[in-house]
């Protein structure tokens, strides 16, 4: 009896949960692909659209009031479009900056005909005096653009 129960335990100390940490060195993959088309646009310059919105952030980050409807893809004055890099990327979602300019965007768009904002002009205020609380403020003036036709170059 003593036997088997001495057994016993060493099979459980010897067989009990174990775990095993495999690492392996790994780096993303950048996948790009891009098709080159011609677009055009017909921009009526005759009339400016005009947009405004408004961001309230409890702790400036936050989002507790404002518009909560925006434009997706809004970085029209960044050289390599969205692509800023990852570090670019993190500072504008902490700022909340491009999110209210993307509904003031909204605002203008929404109200006319058009299918794109040519021109977009941003005027944005921010308080940053308390701590608590950030009020973000933008106005987005622009041209109305039509598109007419989208063709592939090849």
């Amino acid at each position: 009896m003593l036997r088997s129960v001495v057994l016993l335990t060493l099979a459980l100390v010897l067989g009990s949960c174990s775990s095993i940490n495999k690492s392996h060195m790994n780096a993303s993959i950048g996948i790009s692909i891009s098709s080159p088309m011609d677009a055009k646009i017909d921009v009526d310059m005759t009339k400016k659209l005009v947009g405004y919105a408004s961001g309230g952030y409890l702790f400036h980050l936050l989002k507790v009031s404002g518009d909560s409807k925006y434009i997706d893809g809004v970085s029209y004055n960044s050289p390599g479009g969205n692509d800023d890099g990852f570090l670019t990327g993190v500072l504008k979602s902490f700022s909340k900056i491009e999110e209210v300019k993307a509904a003031a965007a909204y605002n203008a768009i929404r109200t006319s005909d058009a299918d794109v904002l040519i021109n977009p002009q941003y005027i944005v205020e921010e308080s940053n005096w308390n701590p608590f609380y950030k009020l973000i403020k933008v106005k987005v003036t622009g041209f109305p653009g039509k598109v007419i036709s989208i063709k592939n170059q090849r």
